[in-house]
């Protein structure tokens, strides 16, 4: 086990992850990412809950069976028709308490939730990691905060 993963078990890491492409596999087309453009976005959402039929991640799954759910968060950005489909995949595939599922508009608000959460569990930010797929908001959570950042693919061999 990688000297990350052994930090991120320890009882005193609350470890944070975000959905689509970590908690959730983005496979949401045909044989493609995406099952319409970003302007129909909203609409297919509406019509097709995508989150109903995601799939979960086995690493992932592992990892929070070990570290145990309460211990872990959920953290995505997301308009509020995605909310209740993200929510209730990530209780339902993860066991992951819906009151540790954290709907925010905007990067900066996932930024102002991992401090957030640093305070409510009376830790140091050191103790709070991301887990991302998107490297421009793990280097903004780099830059604003002492949190510990980890891209998903940390999770590829666990």
């Amino acid at each position: 086990m990688t000297p990350l993963m052994s930090y991120l078990l320890e009882p005193k890491t609350a470890v944070v992850f975000d959905i689509d492409g970590v908690l959730a596999v983005y496979e949401f087309g045909e044989l493609c990412h995406s099952a319409c453009p970003d302007e129909d976005w909203e609409t297919y959402v509406r019509e097709n809950d995508p989150y109903a039929s995601s799939r979960p991640v086995p690493q992932i799954q592992r990892f929070v069976a070990d570290k145990g759910p309460r211990s872990v968060w959920a953290c995505s950005q997301a308009s509020d028709f995605e909310a209740a489909g993200k929510r209730d995949f990530v209780t339902r595939n993860y066991g992951i308490p819906a009151d540790h599922v954290k709907i925010v508009s905007s990067k900066t608000e996932k930024v102002d939730f991992l401090k957030a959460l640093a305070r409510q569990l009376n830790v140091g930010e050191k103790r709070i990691a991301l887990v991302e797929d998107t490297v421009a908001t793990l280097d903004l959570v780099m830059e604003k905060t002492d949190c510990v950042t980890v891209h998903i693919s940390s999770f590829f061999d666990y």
